[in-house]
């Protein structure tokens, strides 16, 4: 052992010796001068033996450390491609490993790697696997194909970018038209038809509401608004028709779908659809965010652009107020009345519908919800007890019941129109939640 450790030898192997027949002292010397001492319990024949160390130590290696540093260099060169990056990173990362590689859902025991694009699987980088494969070739394949998904990641979000960039120009554009005064907007509109937003055709408006999961008041930072903005539209785009544009307004992102013809019965379909599909990307971008959408209705031109905005802004005050809440609610969906709708968005208006009908909502919600459905249906169809029994499926004396202590709890007159008016309109509202 002396003799070995003064000759310089990096490691010496004991052959066909168990380790412990081994001297202590033997193996004070190898630590003392940095020397591995190496055990083959199985004699093996020296040429073997002389093979399996060279192999291990240089051999493997050096071929799997070879293939990784030919993958570096060729990944580099297939990023700064003008045209089918993808393309020439595959091809580049086939050559240095000497096997196919691809975009695809990796086969049991494949070395992959997933594509992270915005946070999310886009999809996975795969080496299909030699038949003369060994344990250096499956080394270099995962390193490989780890730093081809990266390369792969990056090349997708440069073309999305790409793809996106002249949609922020109009995004922007569809912003300034939401909230121009009237003496812009002329200008604004010509603009707009010379960048090719059919701004003189239909147009409907799907506007997000964003809060932290931990507390709905809580705000959401702008990066984490862009992003989310981003995902969406790219996510609707992709799902639904290349036909949506994102835009801004304060920290709640709109989705735009702008079209020449009229859509007809199909736009209920298309936005829910829309909403949908974007609410799943913004969770799946940031699964901590809470997300709500109002779908307001197709208005033509551009001040309907504004219209089917505020639509959209008071079914969002719905979504807030429902019980349970709701992720979506649009305009035409369920059927309500726009003007019903935006009165009812004010702060203010809540407060005046919660007071009035306070004494009911004290019985306790299913007691309170009898009260005003029957309080509603006798409103809403001239005072008779005989069709409001019709419509809420009682007797007509129950109804006539109902309505004594509904009155006396109020302390309202139901002959006066004024407060007629006042309780029908505060019953629709709060039944809107």
């Amino acid at each position: 052992m002396r003799d070995a450790t003064a000759s310089g030898v990096g490691a010496i192997v004991l052959n066909g010796i168990d380790a412990t027949a081994v001297e202590s002292t033997a193996v004070r010397i190898a630590n003392r001068n940095a020397v591995s001492l190496l055990l083959a319990p199985v004699s093996l024949e020296p040429t073997r033996l002389i093979v399996a160390v060279s192999e291990a130590l240089a051999g493997d290696a050096t071929s799997a450390l070879a293939r990784i540093d030919a993958a570096r260099r060729l990944l580099a060169s297939a990023e700064t491609r003008t045209h089918d990056r993808r393309a020439a990173i595959l091809l580049a990362a086939s050559d240095a490993l000497g096997a196919p590689v691809a975009a695809r859902q990796p086969a049991h025991g494949e070395p992959a790697a997933p594509v992270l694009v915005d946070g999310s699987v886009d999809t996975f980088i795969a080496a299909e696997v030699p038949d003369e494969a060994r344990g250096s070739w499956v080394v270099a394949a995962r390193a490989v194909t780890t730093l081809t998904a990266d390369a792969y990641a990056r090349v997708i979000a440069d073309e999305r970018r790409t793809e996106l960039a002249p949609l922020a120009d109009r995004g922007r554009l569809l912003g300034e038209l939401l909230l121009a005064p009237d003496s812009e907007r002329v200008q604004l509109v010509s603009h707009a038809r010379t960048v090719g937003l059919p701004v003189d055709g239909w147009h409907q408006v799907l506007r997000f509401e964003l809060s932290s999961s931990l507390d709905s008041g809580a705000t959401v930072s702008a990066d984490q608004v862009d992003a989310i903005s981003v995902a969406m539209l790219h996510a609707v785009r992709a799902e639904i028709d290349a036909k949506w544009h994102s835009t801004r307004i304060g920290g709640e992102p709109l989705l735009v779908h702008s079209v020449d013809a009229d859509p007809g019965p199909s736009a209920a379909r298309t936005a829910l659809a829309a909403a949908t599909t974007a609410l799943t990307a913004a969770r799946k971008r940031f699964p901590g965010i809470v997300v709500r959408c109002g779908i307001g209705a197709v208005h033509r031109q551009a001040e309907g652009l504004r219209t089917s905005a505020t639509d959209a802004k008071a079914a969002l005050a719905v979504t807030r107020q429902a019980r349970p809440q709701r992720d979506v609610v649009a305009i035409d969906a369920l059927g309500l009345n726009r003007m019903l709708v935006e009165w009812y968005a004010s702060d203010n208006t809540r407060a005046s519908v919660d007071d009035l009908l306070a004494p009911l909502v004290d019985l306790g919600p299913a007691a309170a919800e009898e009260a005003i459905r029957t309080l509603q249906a006798y409103l809403d169809h001239q005072n008779s007890p005989a069709r409001a029994a019709e419509v809420l499926r009682v007797h007509r004396q129950t109804v006539h019941y109902r309505l004594n202590k509904i009155t006396r709890q109020l302390g309202v007159d139901l002959a006066d129109p004024e407060q007629r008016l006042a309780l029908q309109l505060a019953c629709r509202a709060w039944l809107m939640r």
